[in-house]
């Protein structure tokens, strides 16, 4: 983790948020009504505020302490501080306890780890809403690392009886999953 964090850290140094925007891929999905919302490595959390705004209470996890100190930041000066719970995460030891079957919408944009695709459908409470979003294999220009996804990865690991799958694309180097939880585990 102390890697990880350092080199994110020195990323984000003296970065502010973008304006909120929505995560990739859920343009024209109906969302789920308001509740808990969990960003899974949000980075400078421009999809945290873009939830908080839309009166979600946000979980935002990120292993970078300077990141999350400048979303909490701006929620703080949006008028949003008390819907964004930032917290300094390790991911590598899996998600928080108390998010488990618990978040109406789980967004998860540009980080992989495989070993978490049965945890992220965990957090999503029945009727709540999964968008993942990933470097992939399809469509890349160039070669590809040790981040990118192979073909249907996503499709494969949300393929369960518990997730509907909503809508799935890749390409040009990316893949994105939308699904939909439909029963317990």
């Amino acid at each position: 983790m102390r890697q990880d964090a350092q080199r994110w850290d020195a990323r984000h140094a003296g970065r502010a948020p973008g304006e909120p925007r929505p995560p990739t891929g859920i343009d024209g999905i109906d969302l789920p009504d308001r509740g808990r919302c969990l960003d899974i490595a949000c980075g400078l959390g421009e999809q945290s505020l873009w939830a908080a705004g839309l009166g979600f209470d946000v979980v935002a996890l990120d292993v970078s302490a300077t990141a999350v100190a400048a979303l909490r930041s701006a929620a703080d000066d949006r008028g949003l501080a008390d819907r964004i719970d930032a917290r300094v995460v390790d991911l590598d030891r899996g998600l928080p306890a108390d998010v488990e079957n618990d978040c109406a919408l789980v967004i998860c944009q540009r980080f992989r780890d495989p070993r978490l695709y049965p945890a992220i459908l965990d957090a999503a409470r029945v009727g709540g809403l999964i968008v993942v979003t990933v470097l992939s294999r399809v469509g890349l220009r160039g070669g590809a690392g040790p981040f990118h996804a192979a073909p249907g990865e996503l499709l494969d690991a949300f393929r369960r009886s518990e997730a509907e799958i909503v809508r799935a694309v890749e390409g040009d180097g990316e893949a994105t999953l939308v699904a939909r939880r439909v029963g317990q585990l």
